[in-house]
């Protein structure tokens, strides 16, 4: 019986001393097959368009093709819900949309961000912009916002989802205005700006997605949703400077799940930062109307953190009133 039991110590043992060899050498030949990188959005909109740019771009300097699967609905959050359980080998991580640190705040999403995701970096930031069908009668805000005032007739206006940037704007315009609308939340841009070029809703708050739209006179821009004015519309105003203190911007990154070896996120940062500083994506982003915004795996896991936390309490109380 001892030299049983002295003989599962010693299997044990060495098992514990090969792991991390183990461990190691599958880190040194990561990857050694494709990686699939989930868009939380429909195909077509500007999010998807950033991630396959991002994806050929970083597969290459990987060594292996980074293969995009779009998983649509759950506002965004089916990749960082995937994850759960997902290998933490790295062949699998997904991008995360600002809305993955607040939903669970609202819905009491079965996730956690900061125990249940390795925060890899993040490359971009979005610009937001209200617009309009071109044959709307509505020119500016104050005109949208005085028709549901004055109950002129209904509005509705189209996001990416509940409780996303473009959501959360509206809303804060809609209180401090008096505008009385309704939200219709979409599975990504492409779908909500399909809505509004068919005359199903009055308006949208969608990326730059619009901004082809707006190229071929199909949609009207109102208002942009940054601090400042944007380079791709320099001559469309913020809410800000029209008077109404809204101002939102959402960076985008990417995570996998938690358990990550070190250097299997590293090998992943190094691709997407190098990726990142090519002229080439860089005018990829400009032409999207997508603000170049790098923050490394410790950036970006203080801003998710401070995004989860700080928001907490605002988050709540809207989801108790929010239409």
């Amino acid at each position: 019986m001892k030299k049983l039991i002295a003989s599962a110590f010693a299997a044990i043992g060495m098992a514990a001393a090969i792991a991390p060899v183990q461990a190691q050498a599958q880190a040194a030949s990561y990857p050694n097959k494709p990686v699939k990188l989930i868009v939380p959005y429909s195909a077509g909109g500007v999010t998807d368009q950033f991630g396959r740019t991002l994806a050929e771009m970083a597969g290459k300097r990987l060594g292996q093709p980074i293969v995009i699967e779009n998983k649509t609905g759950a506002n965004g959050t089916l990749g960082a819900v995937q994850m759960l359980n997902t290998d933490p080998a790295g062949y699998t991580i997904t991008m995360i949309p600002i809305g993955v640190f607040r939903m669970p705040h609202i819905t009491g999403a079965q996730y956690d961000p900061m125990k249940d995701l390795t925060y890899i970096a993040s490359m971009v930031g979005f610009n937001y912009y209200i617009a309009v069908n071109a044959s709307s009668p509505f020119k500016t805000v104050a005109e949208l916002v005085d028709y549901t005032r004055k109950k002129t007739g209904p509005v509705s206006y189209g996001t990416p989802g509940a409780y996303s940037s473009q959501h959360i704007a509206m809303e804060q315009l809609g209180e401090k205005t008096g505008a009385d609308w309704t939200h219709i939340p979409f599975k990504g841009d492409a779908d909500a700006m399909a809505a509004l070029l068919g005359n199903h809703i009055q308006a949208i708050v969608s990326a730059s997605s619009v901004l082809p739209y707006v190229t071929t006179g199909q949609m009207r821009v109102l208002a942009a949703l940054g601090d400042k004015r944007t380079a791709e519309l320099p001559n469309v105003p913020t809410l800000k400077e029209l008077g109404y203190p809204v101002v939102h911007t959402s960076p985008v990154g990417f995570a996998g799940p938690k358990g990550m070896d070190p250097a299997v996120v590293k090998k992943l940062e190094d691709a997407f930062n190098d990726t990142y500083k090519d002229p080439e994506f860089q005018a990829a982003m400009k032409k999207m109307g997508l603000t170049p915004l790098y923050m490394d795996r410790a950036a970006y896991t203080d801003y998710a953190r401070q995004i989860y936390v700080g928001e907490r309490e605002s988050l709540k109380k809207m989801a108790a009133t929010v239409k």
